[in-house]
C-alpha cells in the first residue's frame, strides 16, 4: 500500500464494491427470473438465476432461529449480530472498486 492506499480507504472501496455487485446481482436476479416466467423457461427455479442470486452467507453471533445474541445487564441491553453474505456480482463489484482505486487518487 503506498501513502495514497491507505487501509480505511481500502476498506471503503471494498465494502463500496461489495454493496453495488450485492444490488446489481439481486436486480439481474430479478430480471432473469421475471424471464424465466415469461419465456416458461423455469420460472425462477432456472439456473441463470441461480447464478446471480446464489450467495455464501456467513453469520457471527445469530442462533439458528434467526436472533441476534441478547446480552441483558438490567440497565443496558445488547444484541449482537453480525452477517456476511457475498456471491458472484459482489466479488466482481469488489474486483472492478479496488481496480478503480488504484487509477483513483492524487499522482
Amino acid at each position: 500500500m503506498t501513502h495514497k492506499n491507505s487501509l480505511a480507504r481500502v476498506v471503503l472501496f471494498i465494502f463500496v464494491g461489495l454493496i453495488l455487485g450485492g444490488i446489481m446481482s439481486e436486480a439481474l436476479g430479478a430480471l432473469f427470473g421475471e424471464l424465466g416466467v415469461l419465456l416458461n423457461a423455469g420460472g425462477y427455479d432456472n439456473s441463470v438465476h441461480k447464478v446471480f442470486t446464489t450467495a455464501a452467507e456467513y453469520s457471527i453471533g445469530f442462533p439458528d432461529n434467526g436472533g441476534p445474541i441478547i446480552i441483558d445487564l438490567y440497565l443496558v441491553k445488547f444484541a449482537l449480530g453480525f452477517g456476511f453474505k457475498v456471491n458472484l456480482l459482489s466479488a466482481v463489484g469488489m474486483g472492478i472498486a479496488l481496480y478503480i482505486m488504484k487509477w483513483s487518487g492524487e499522482r
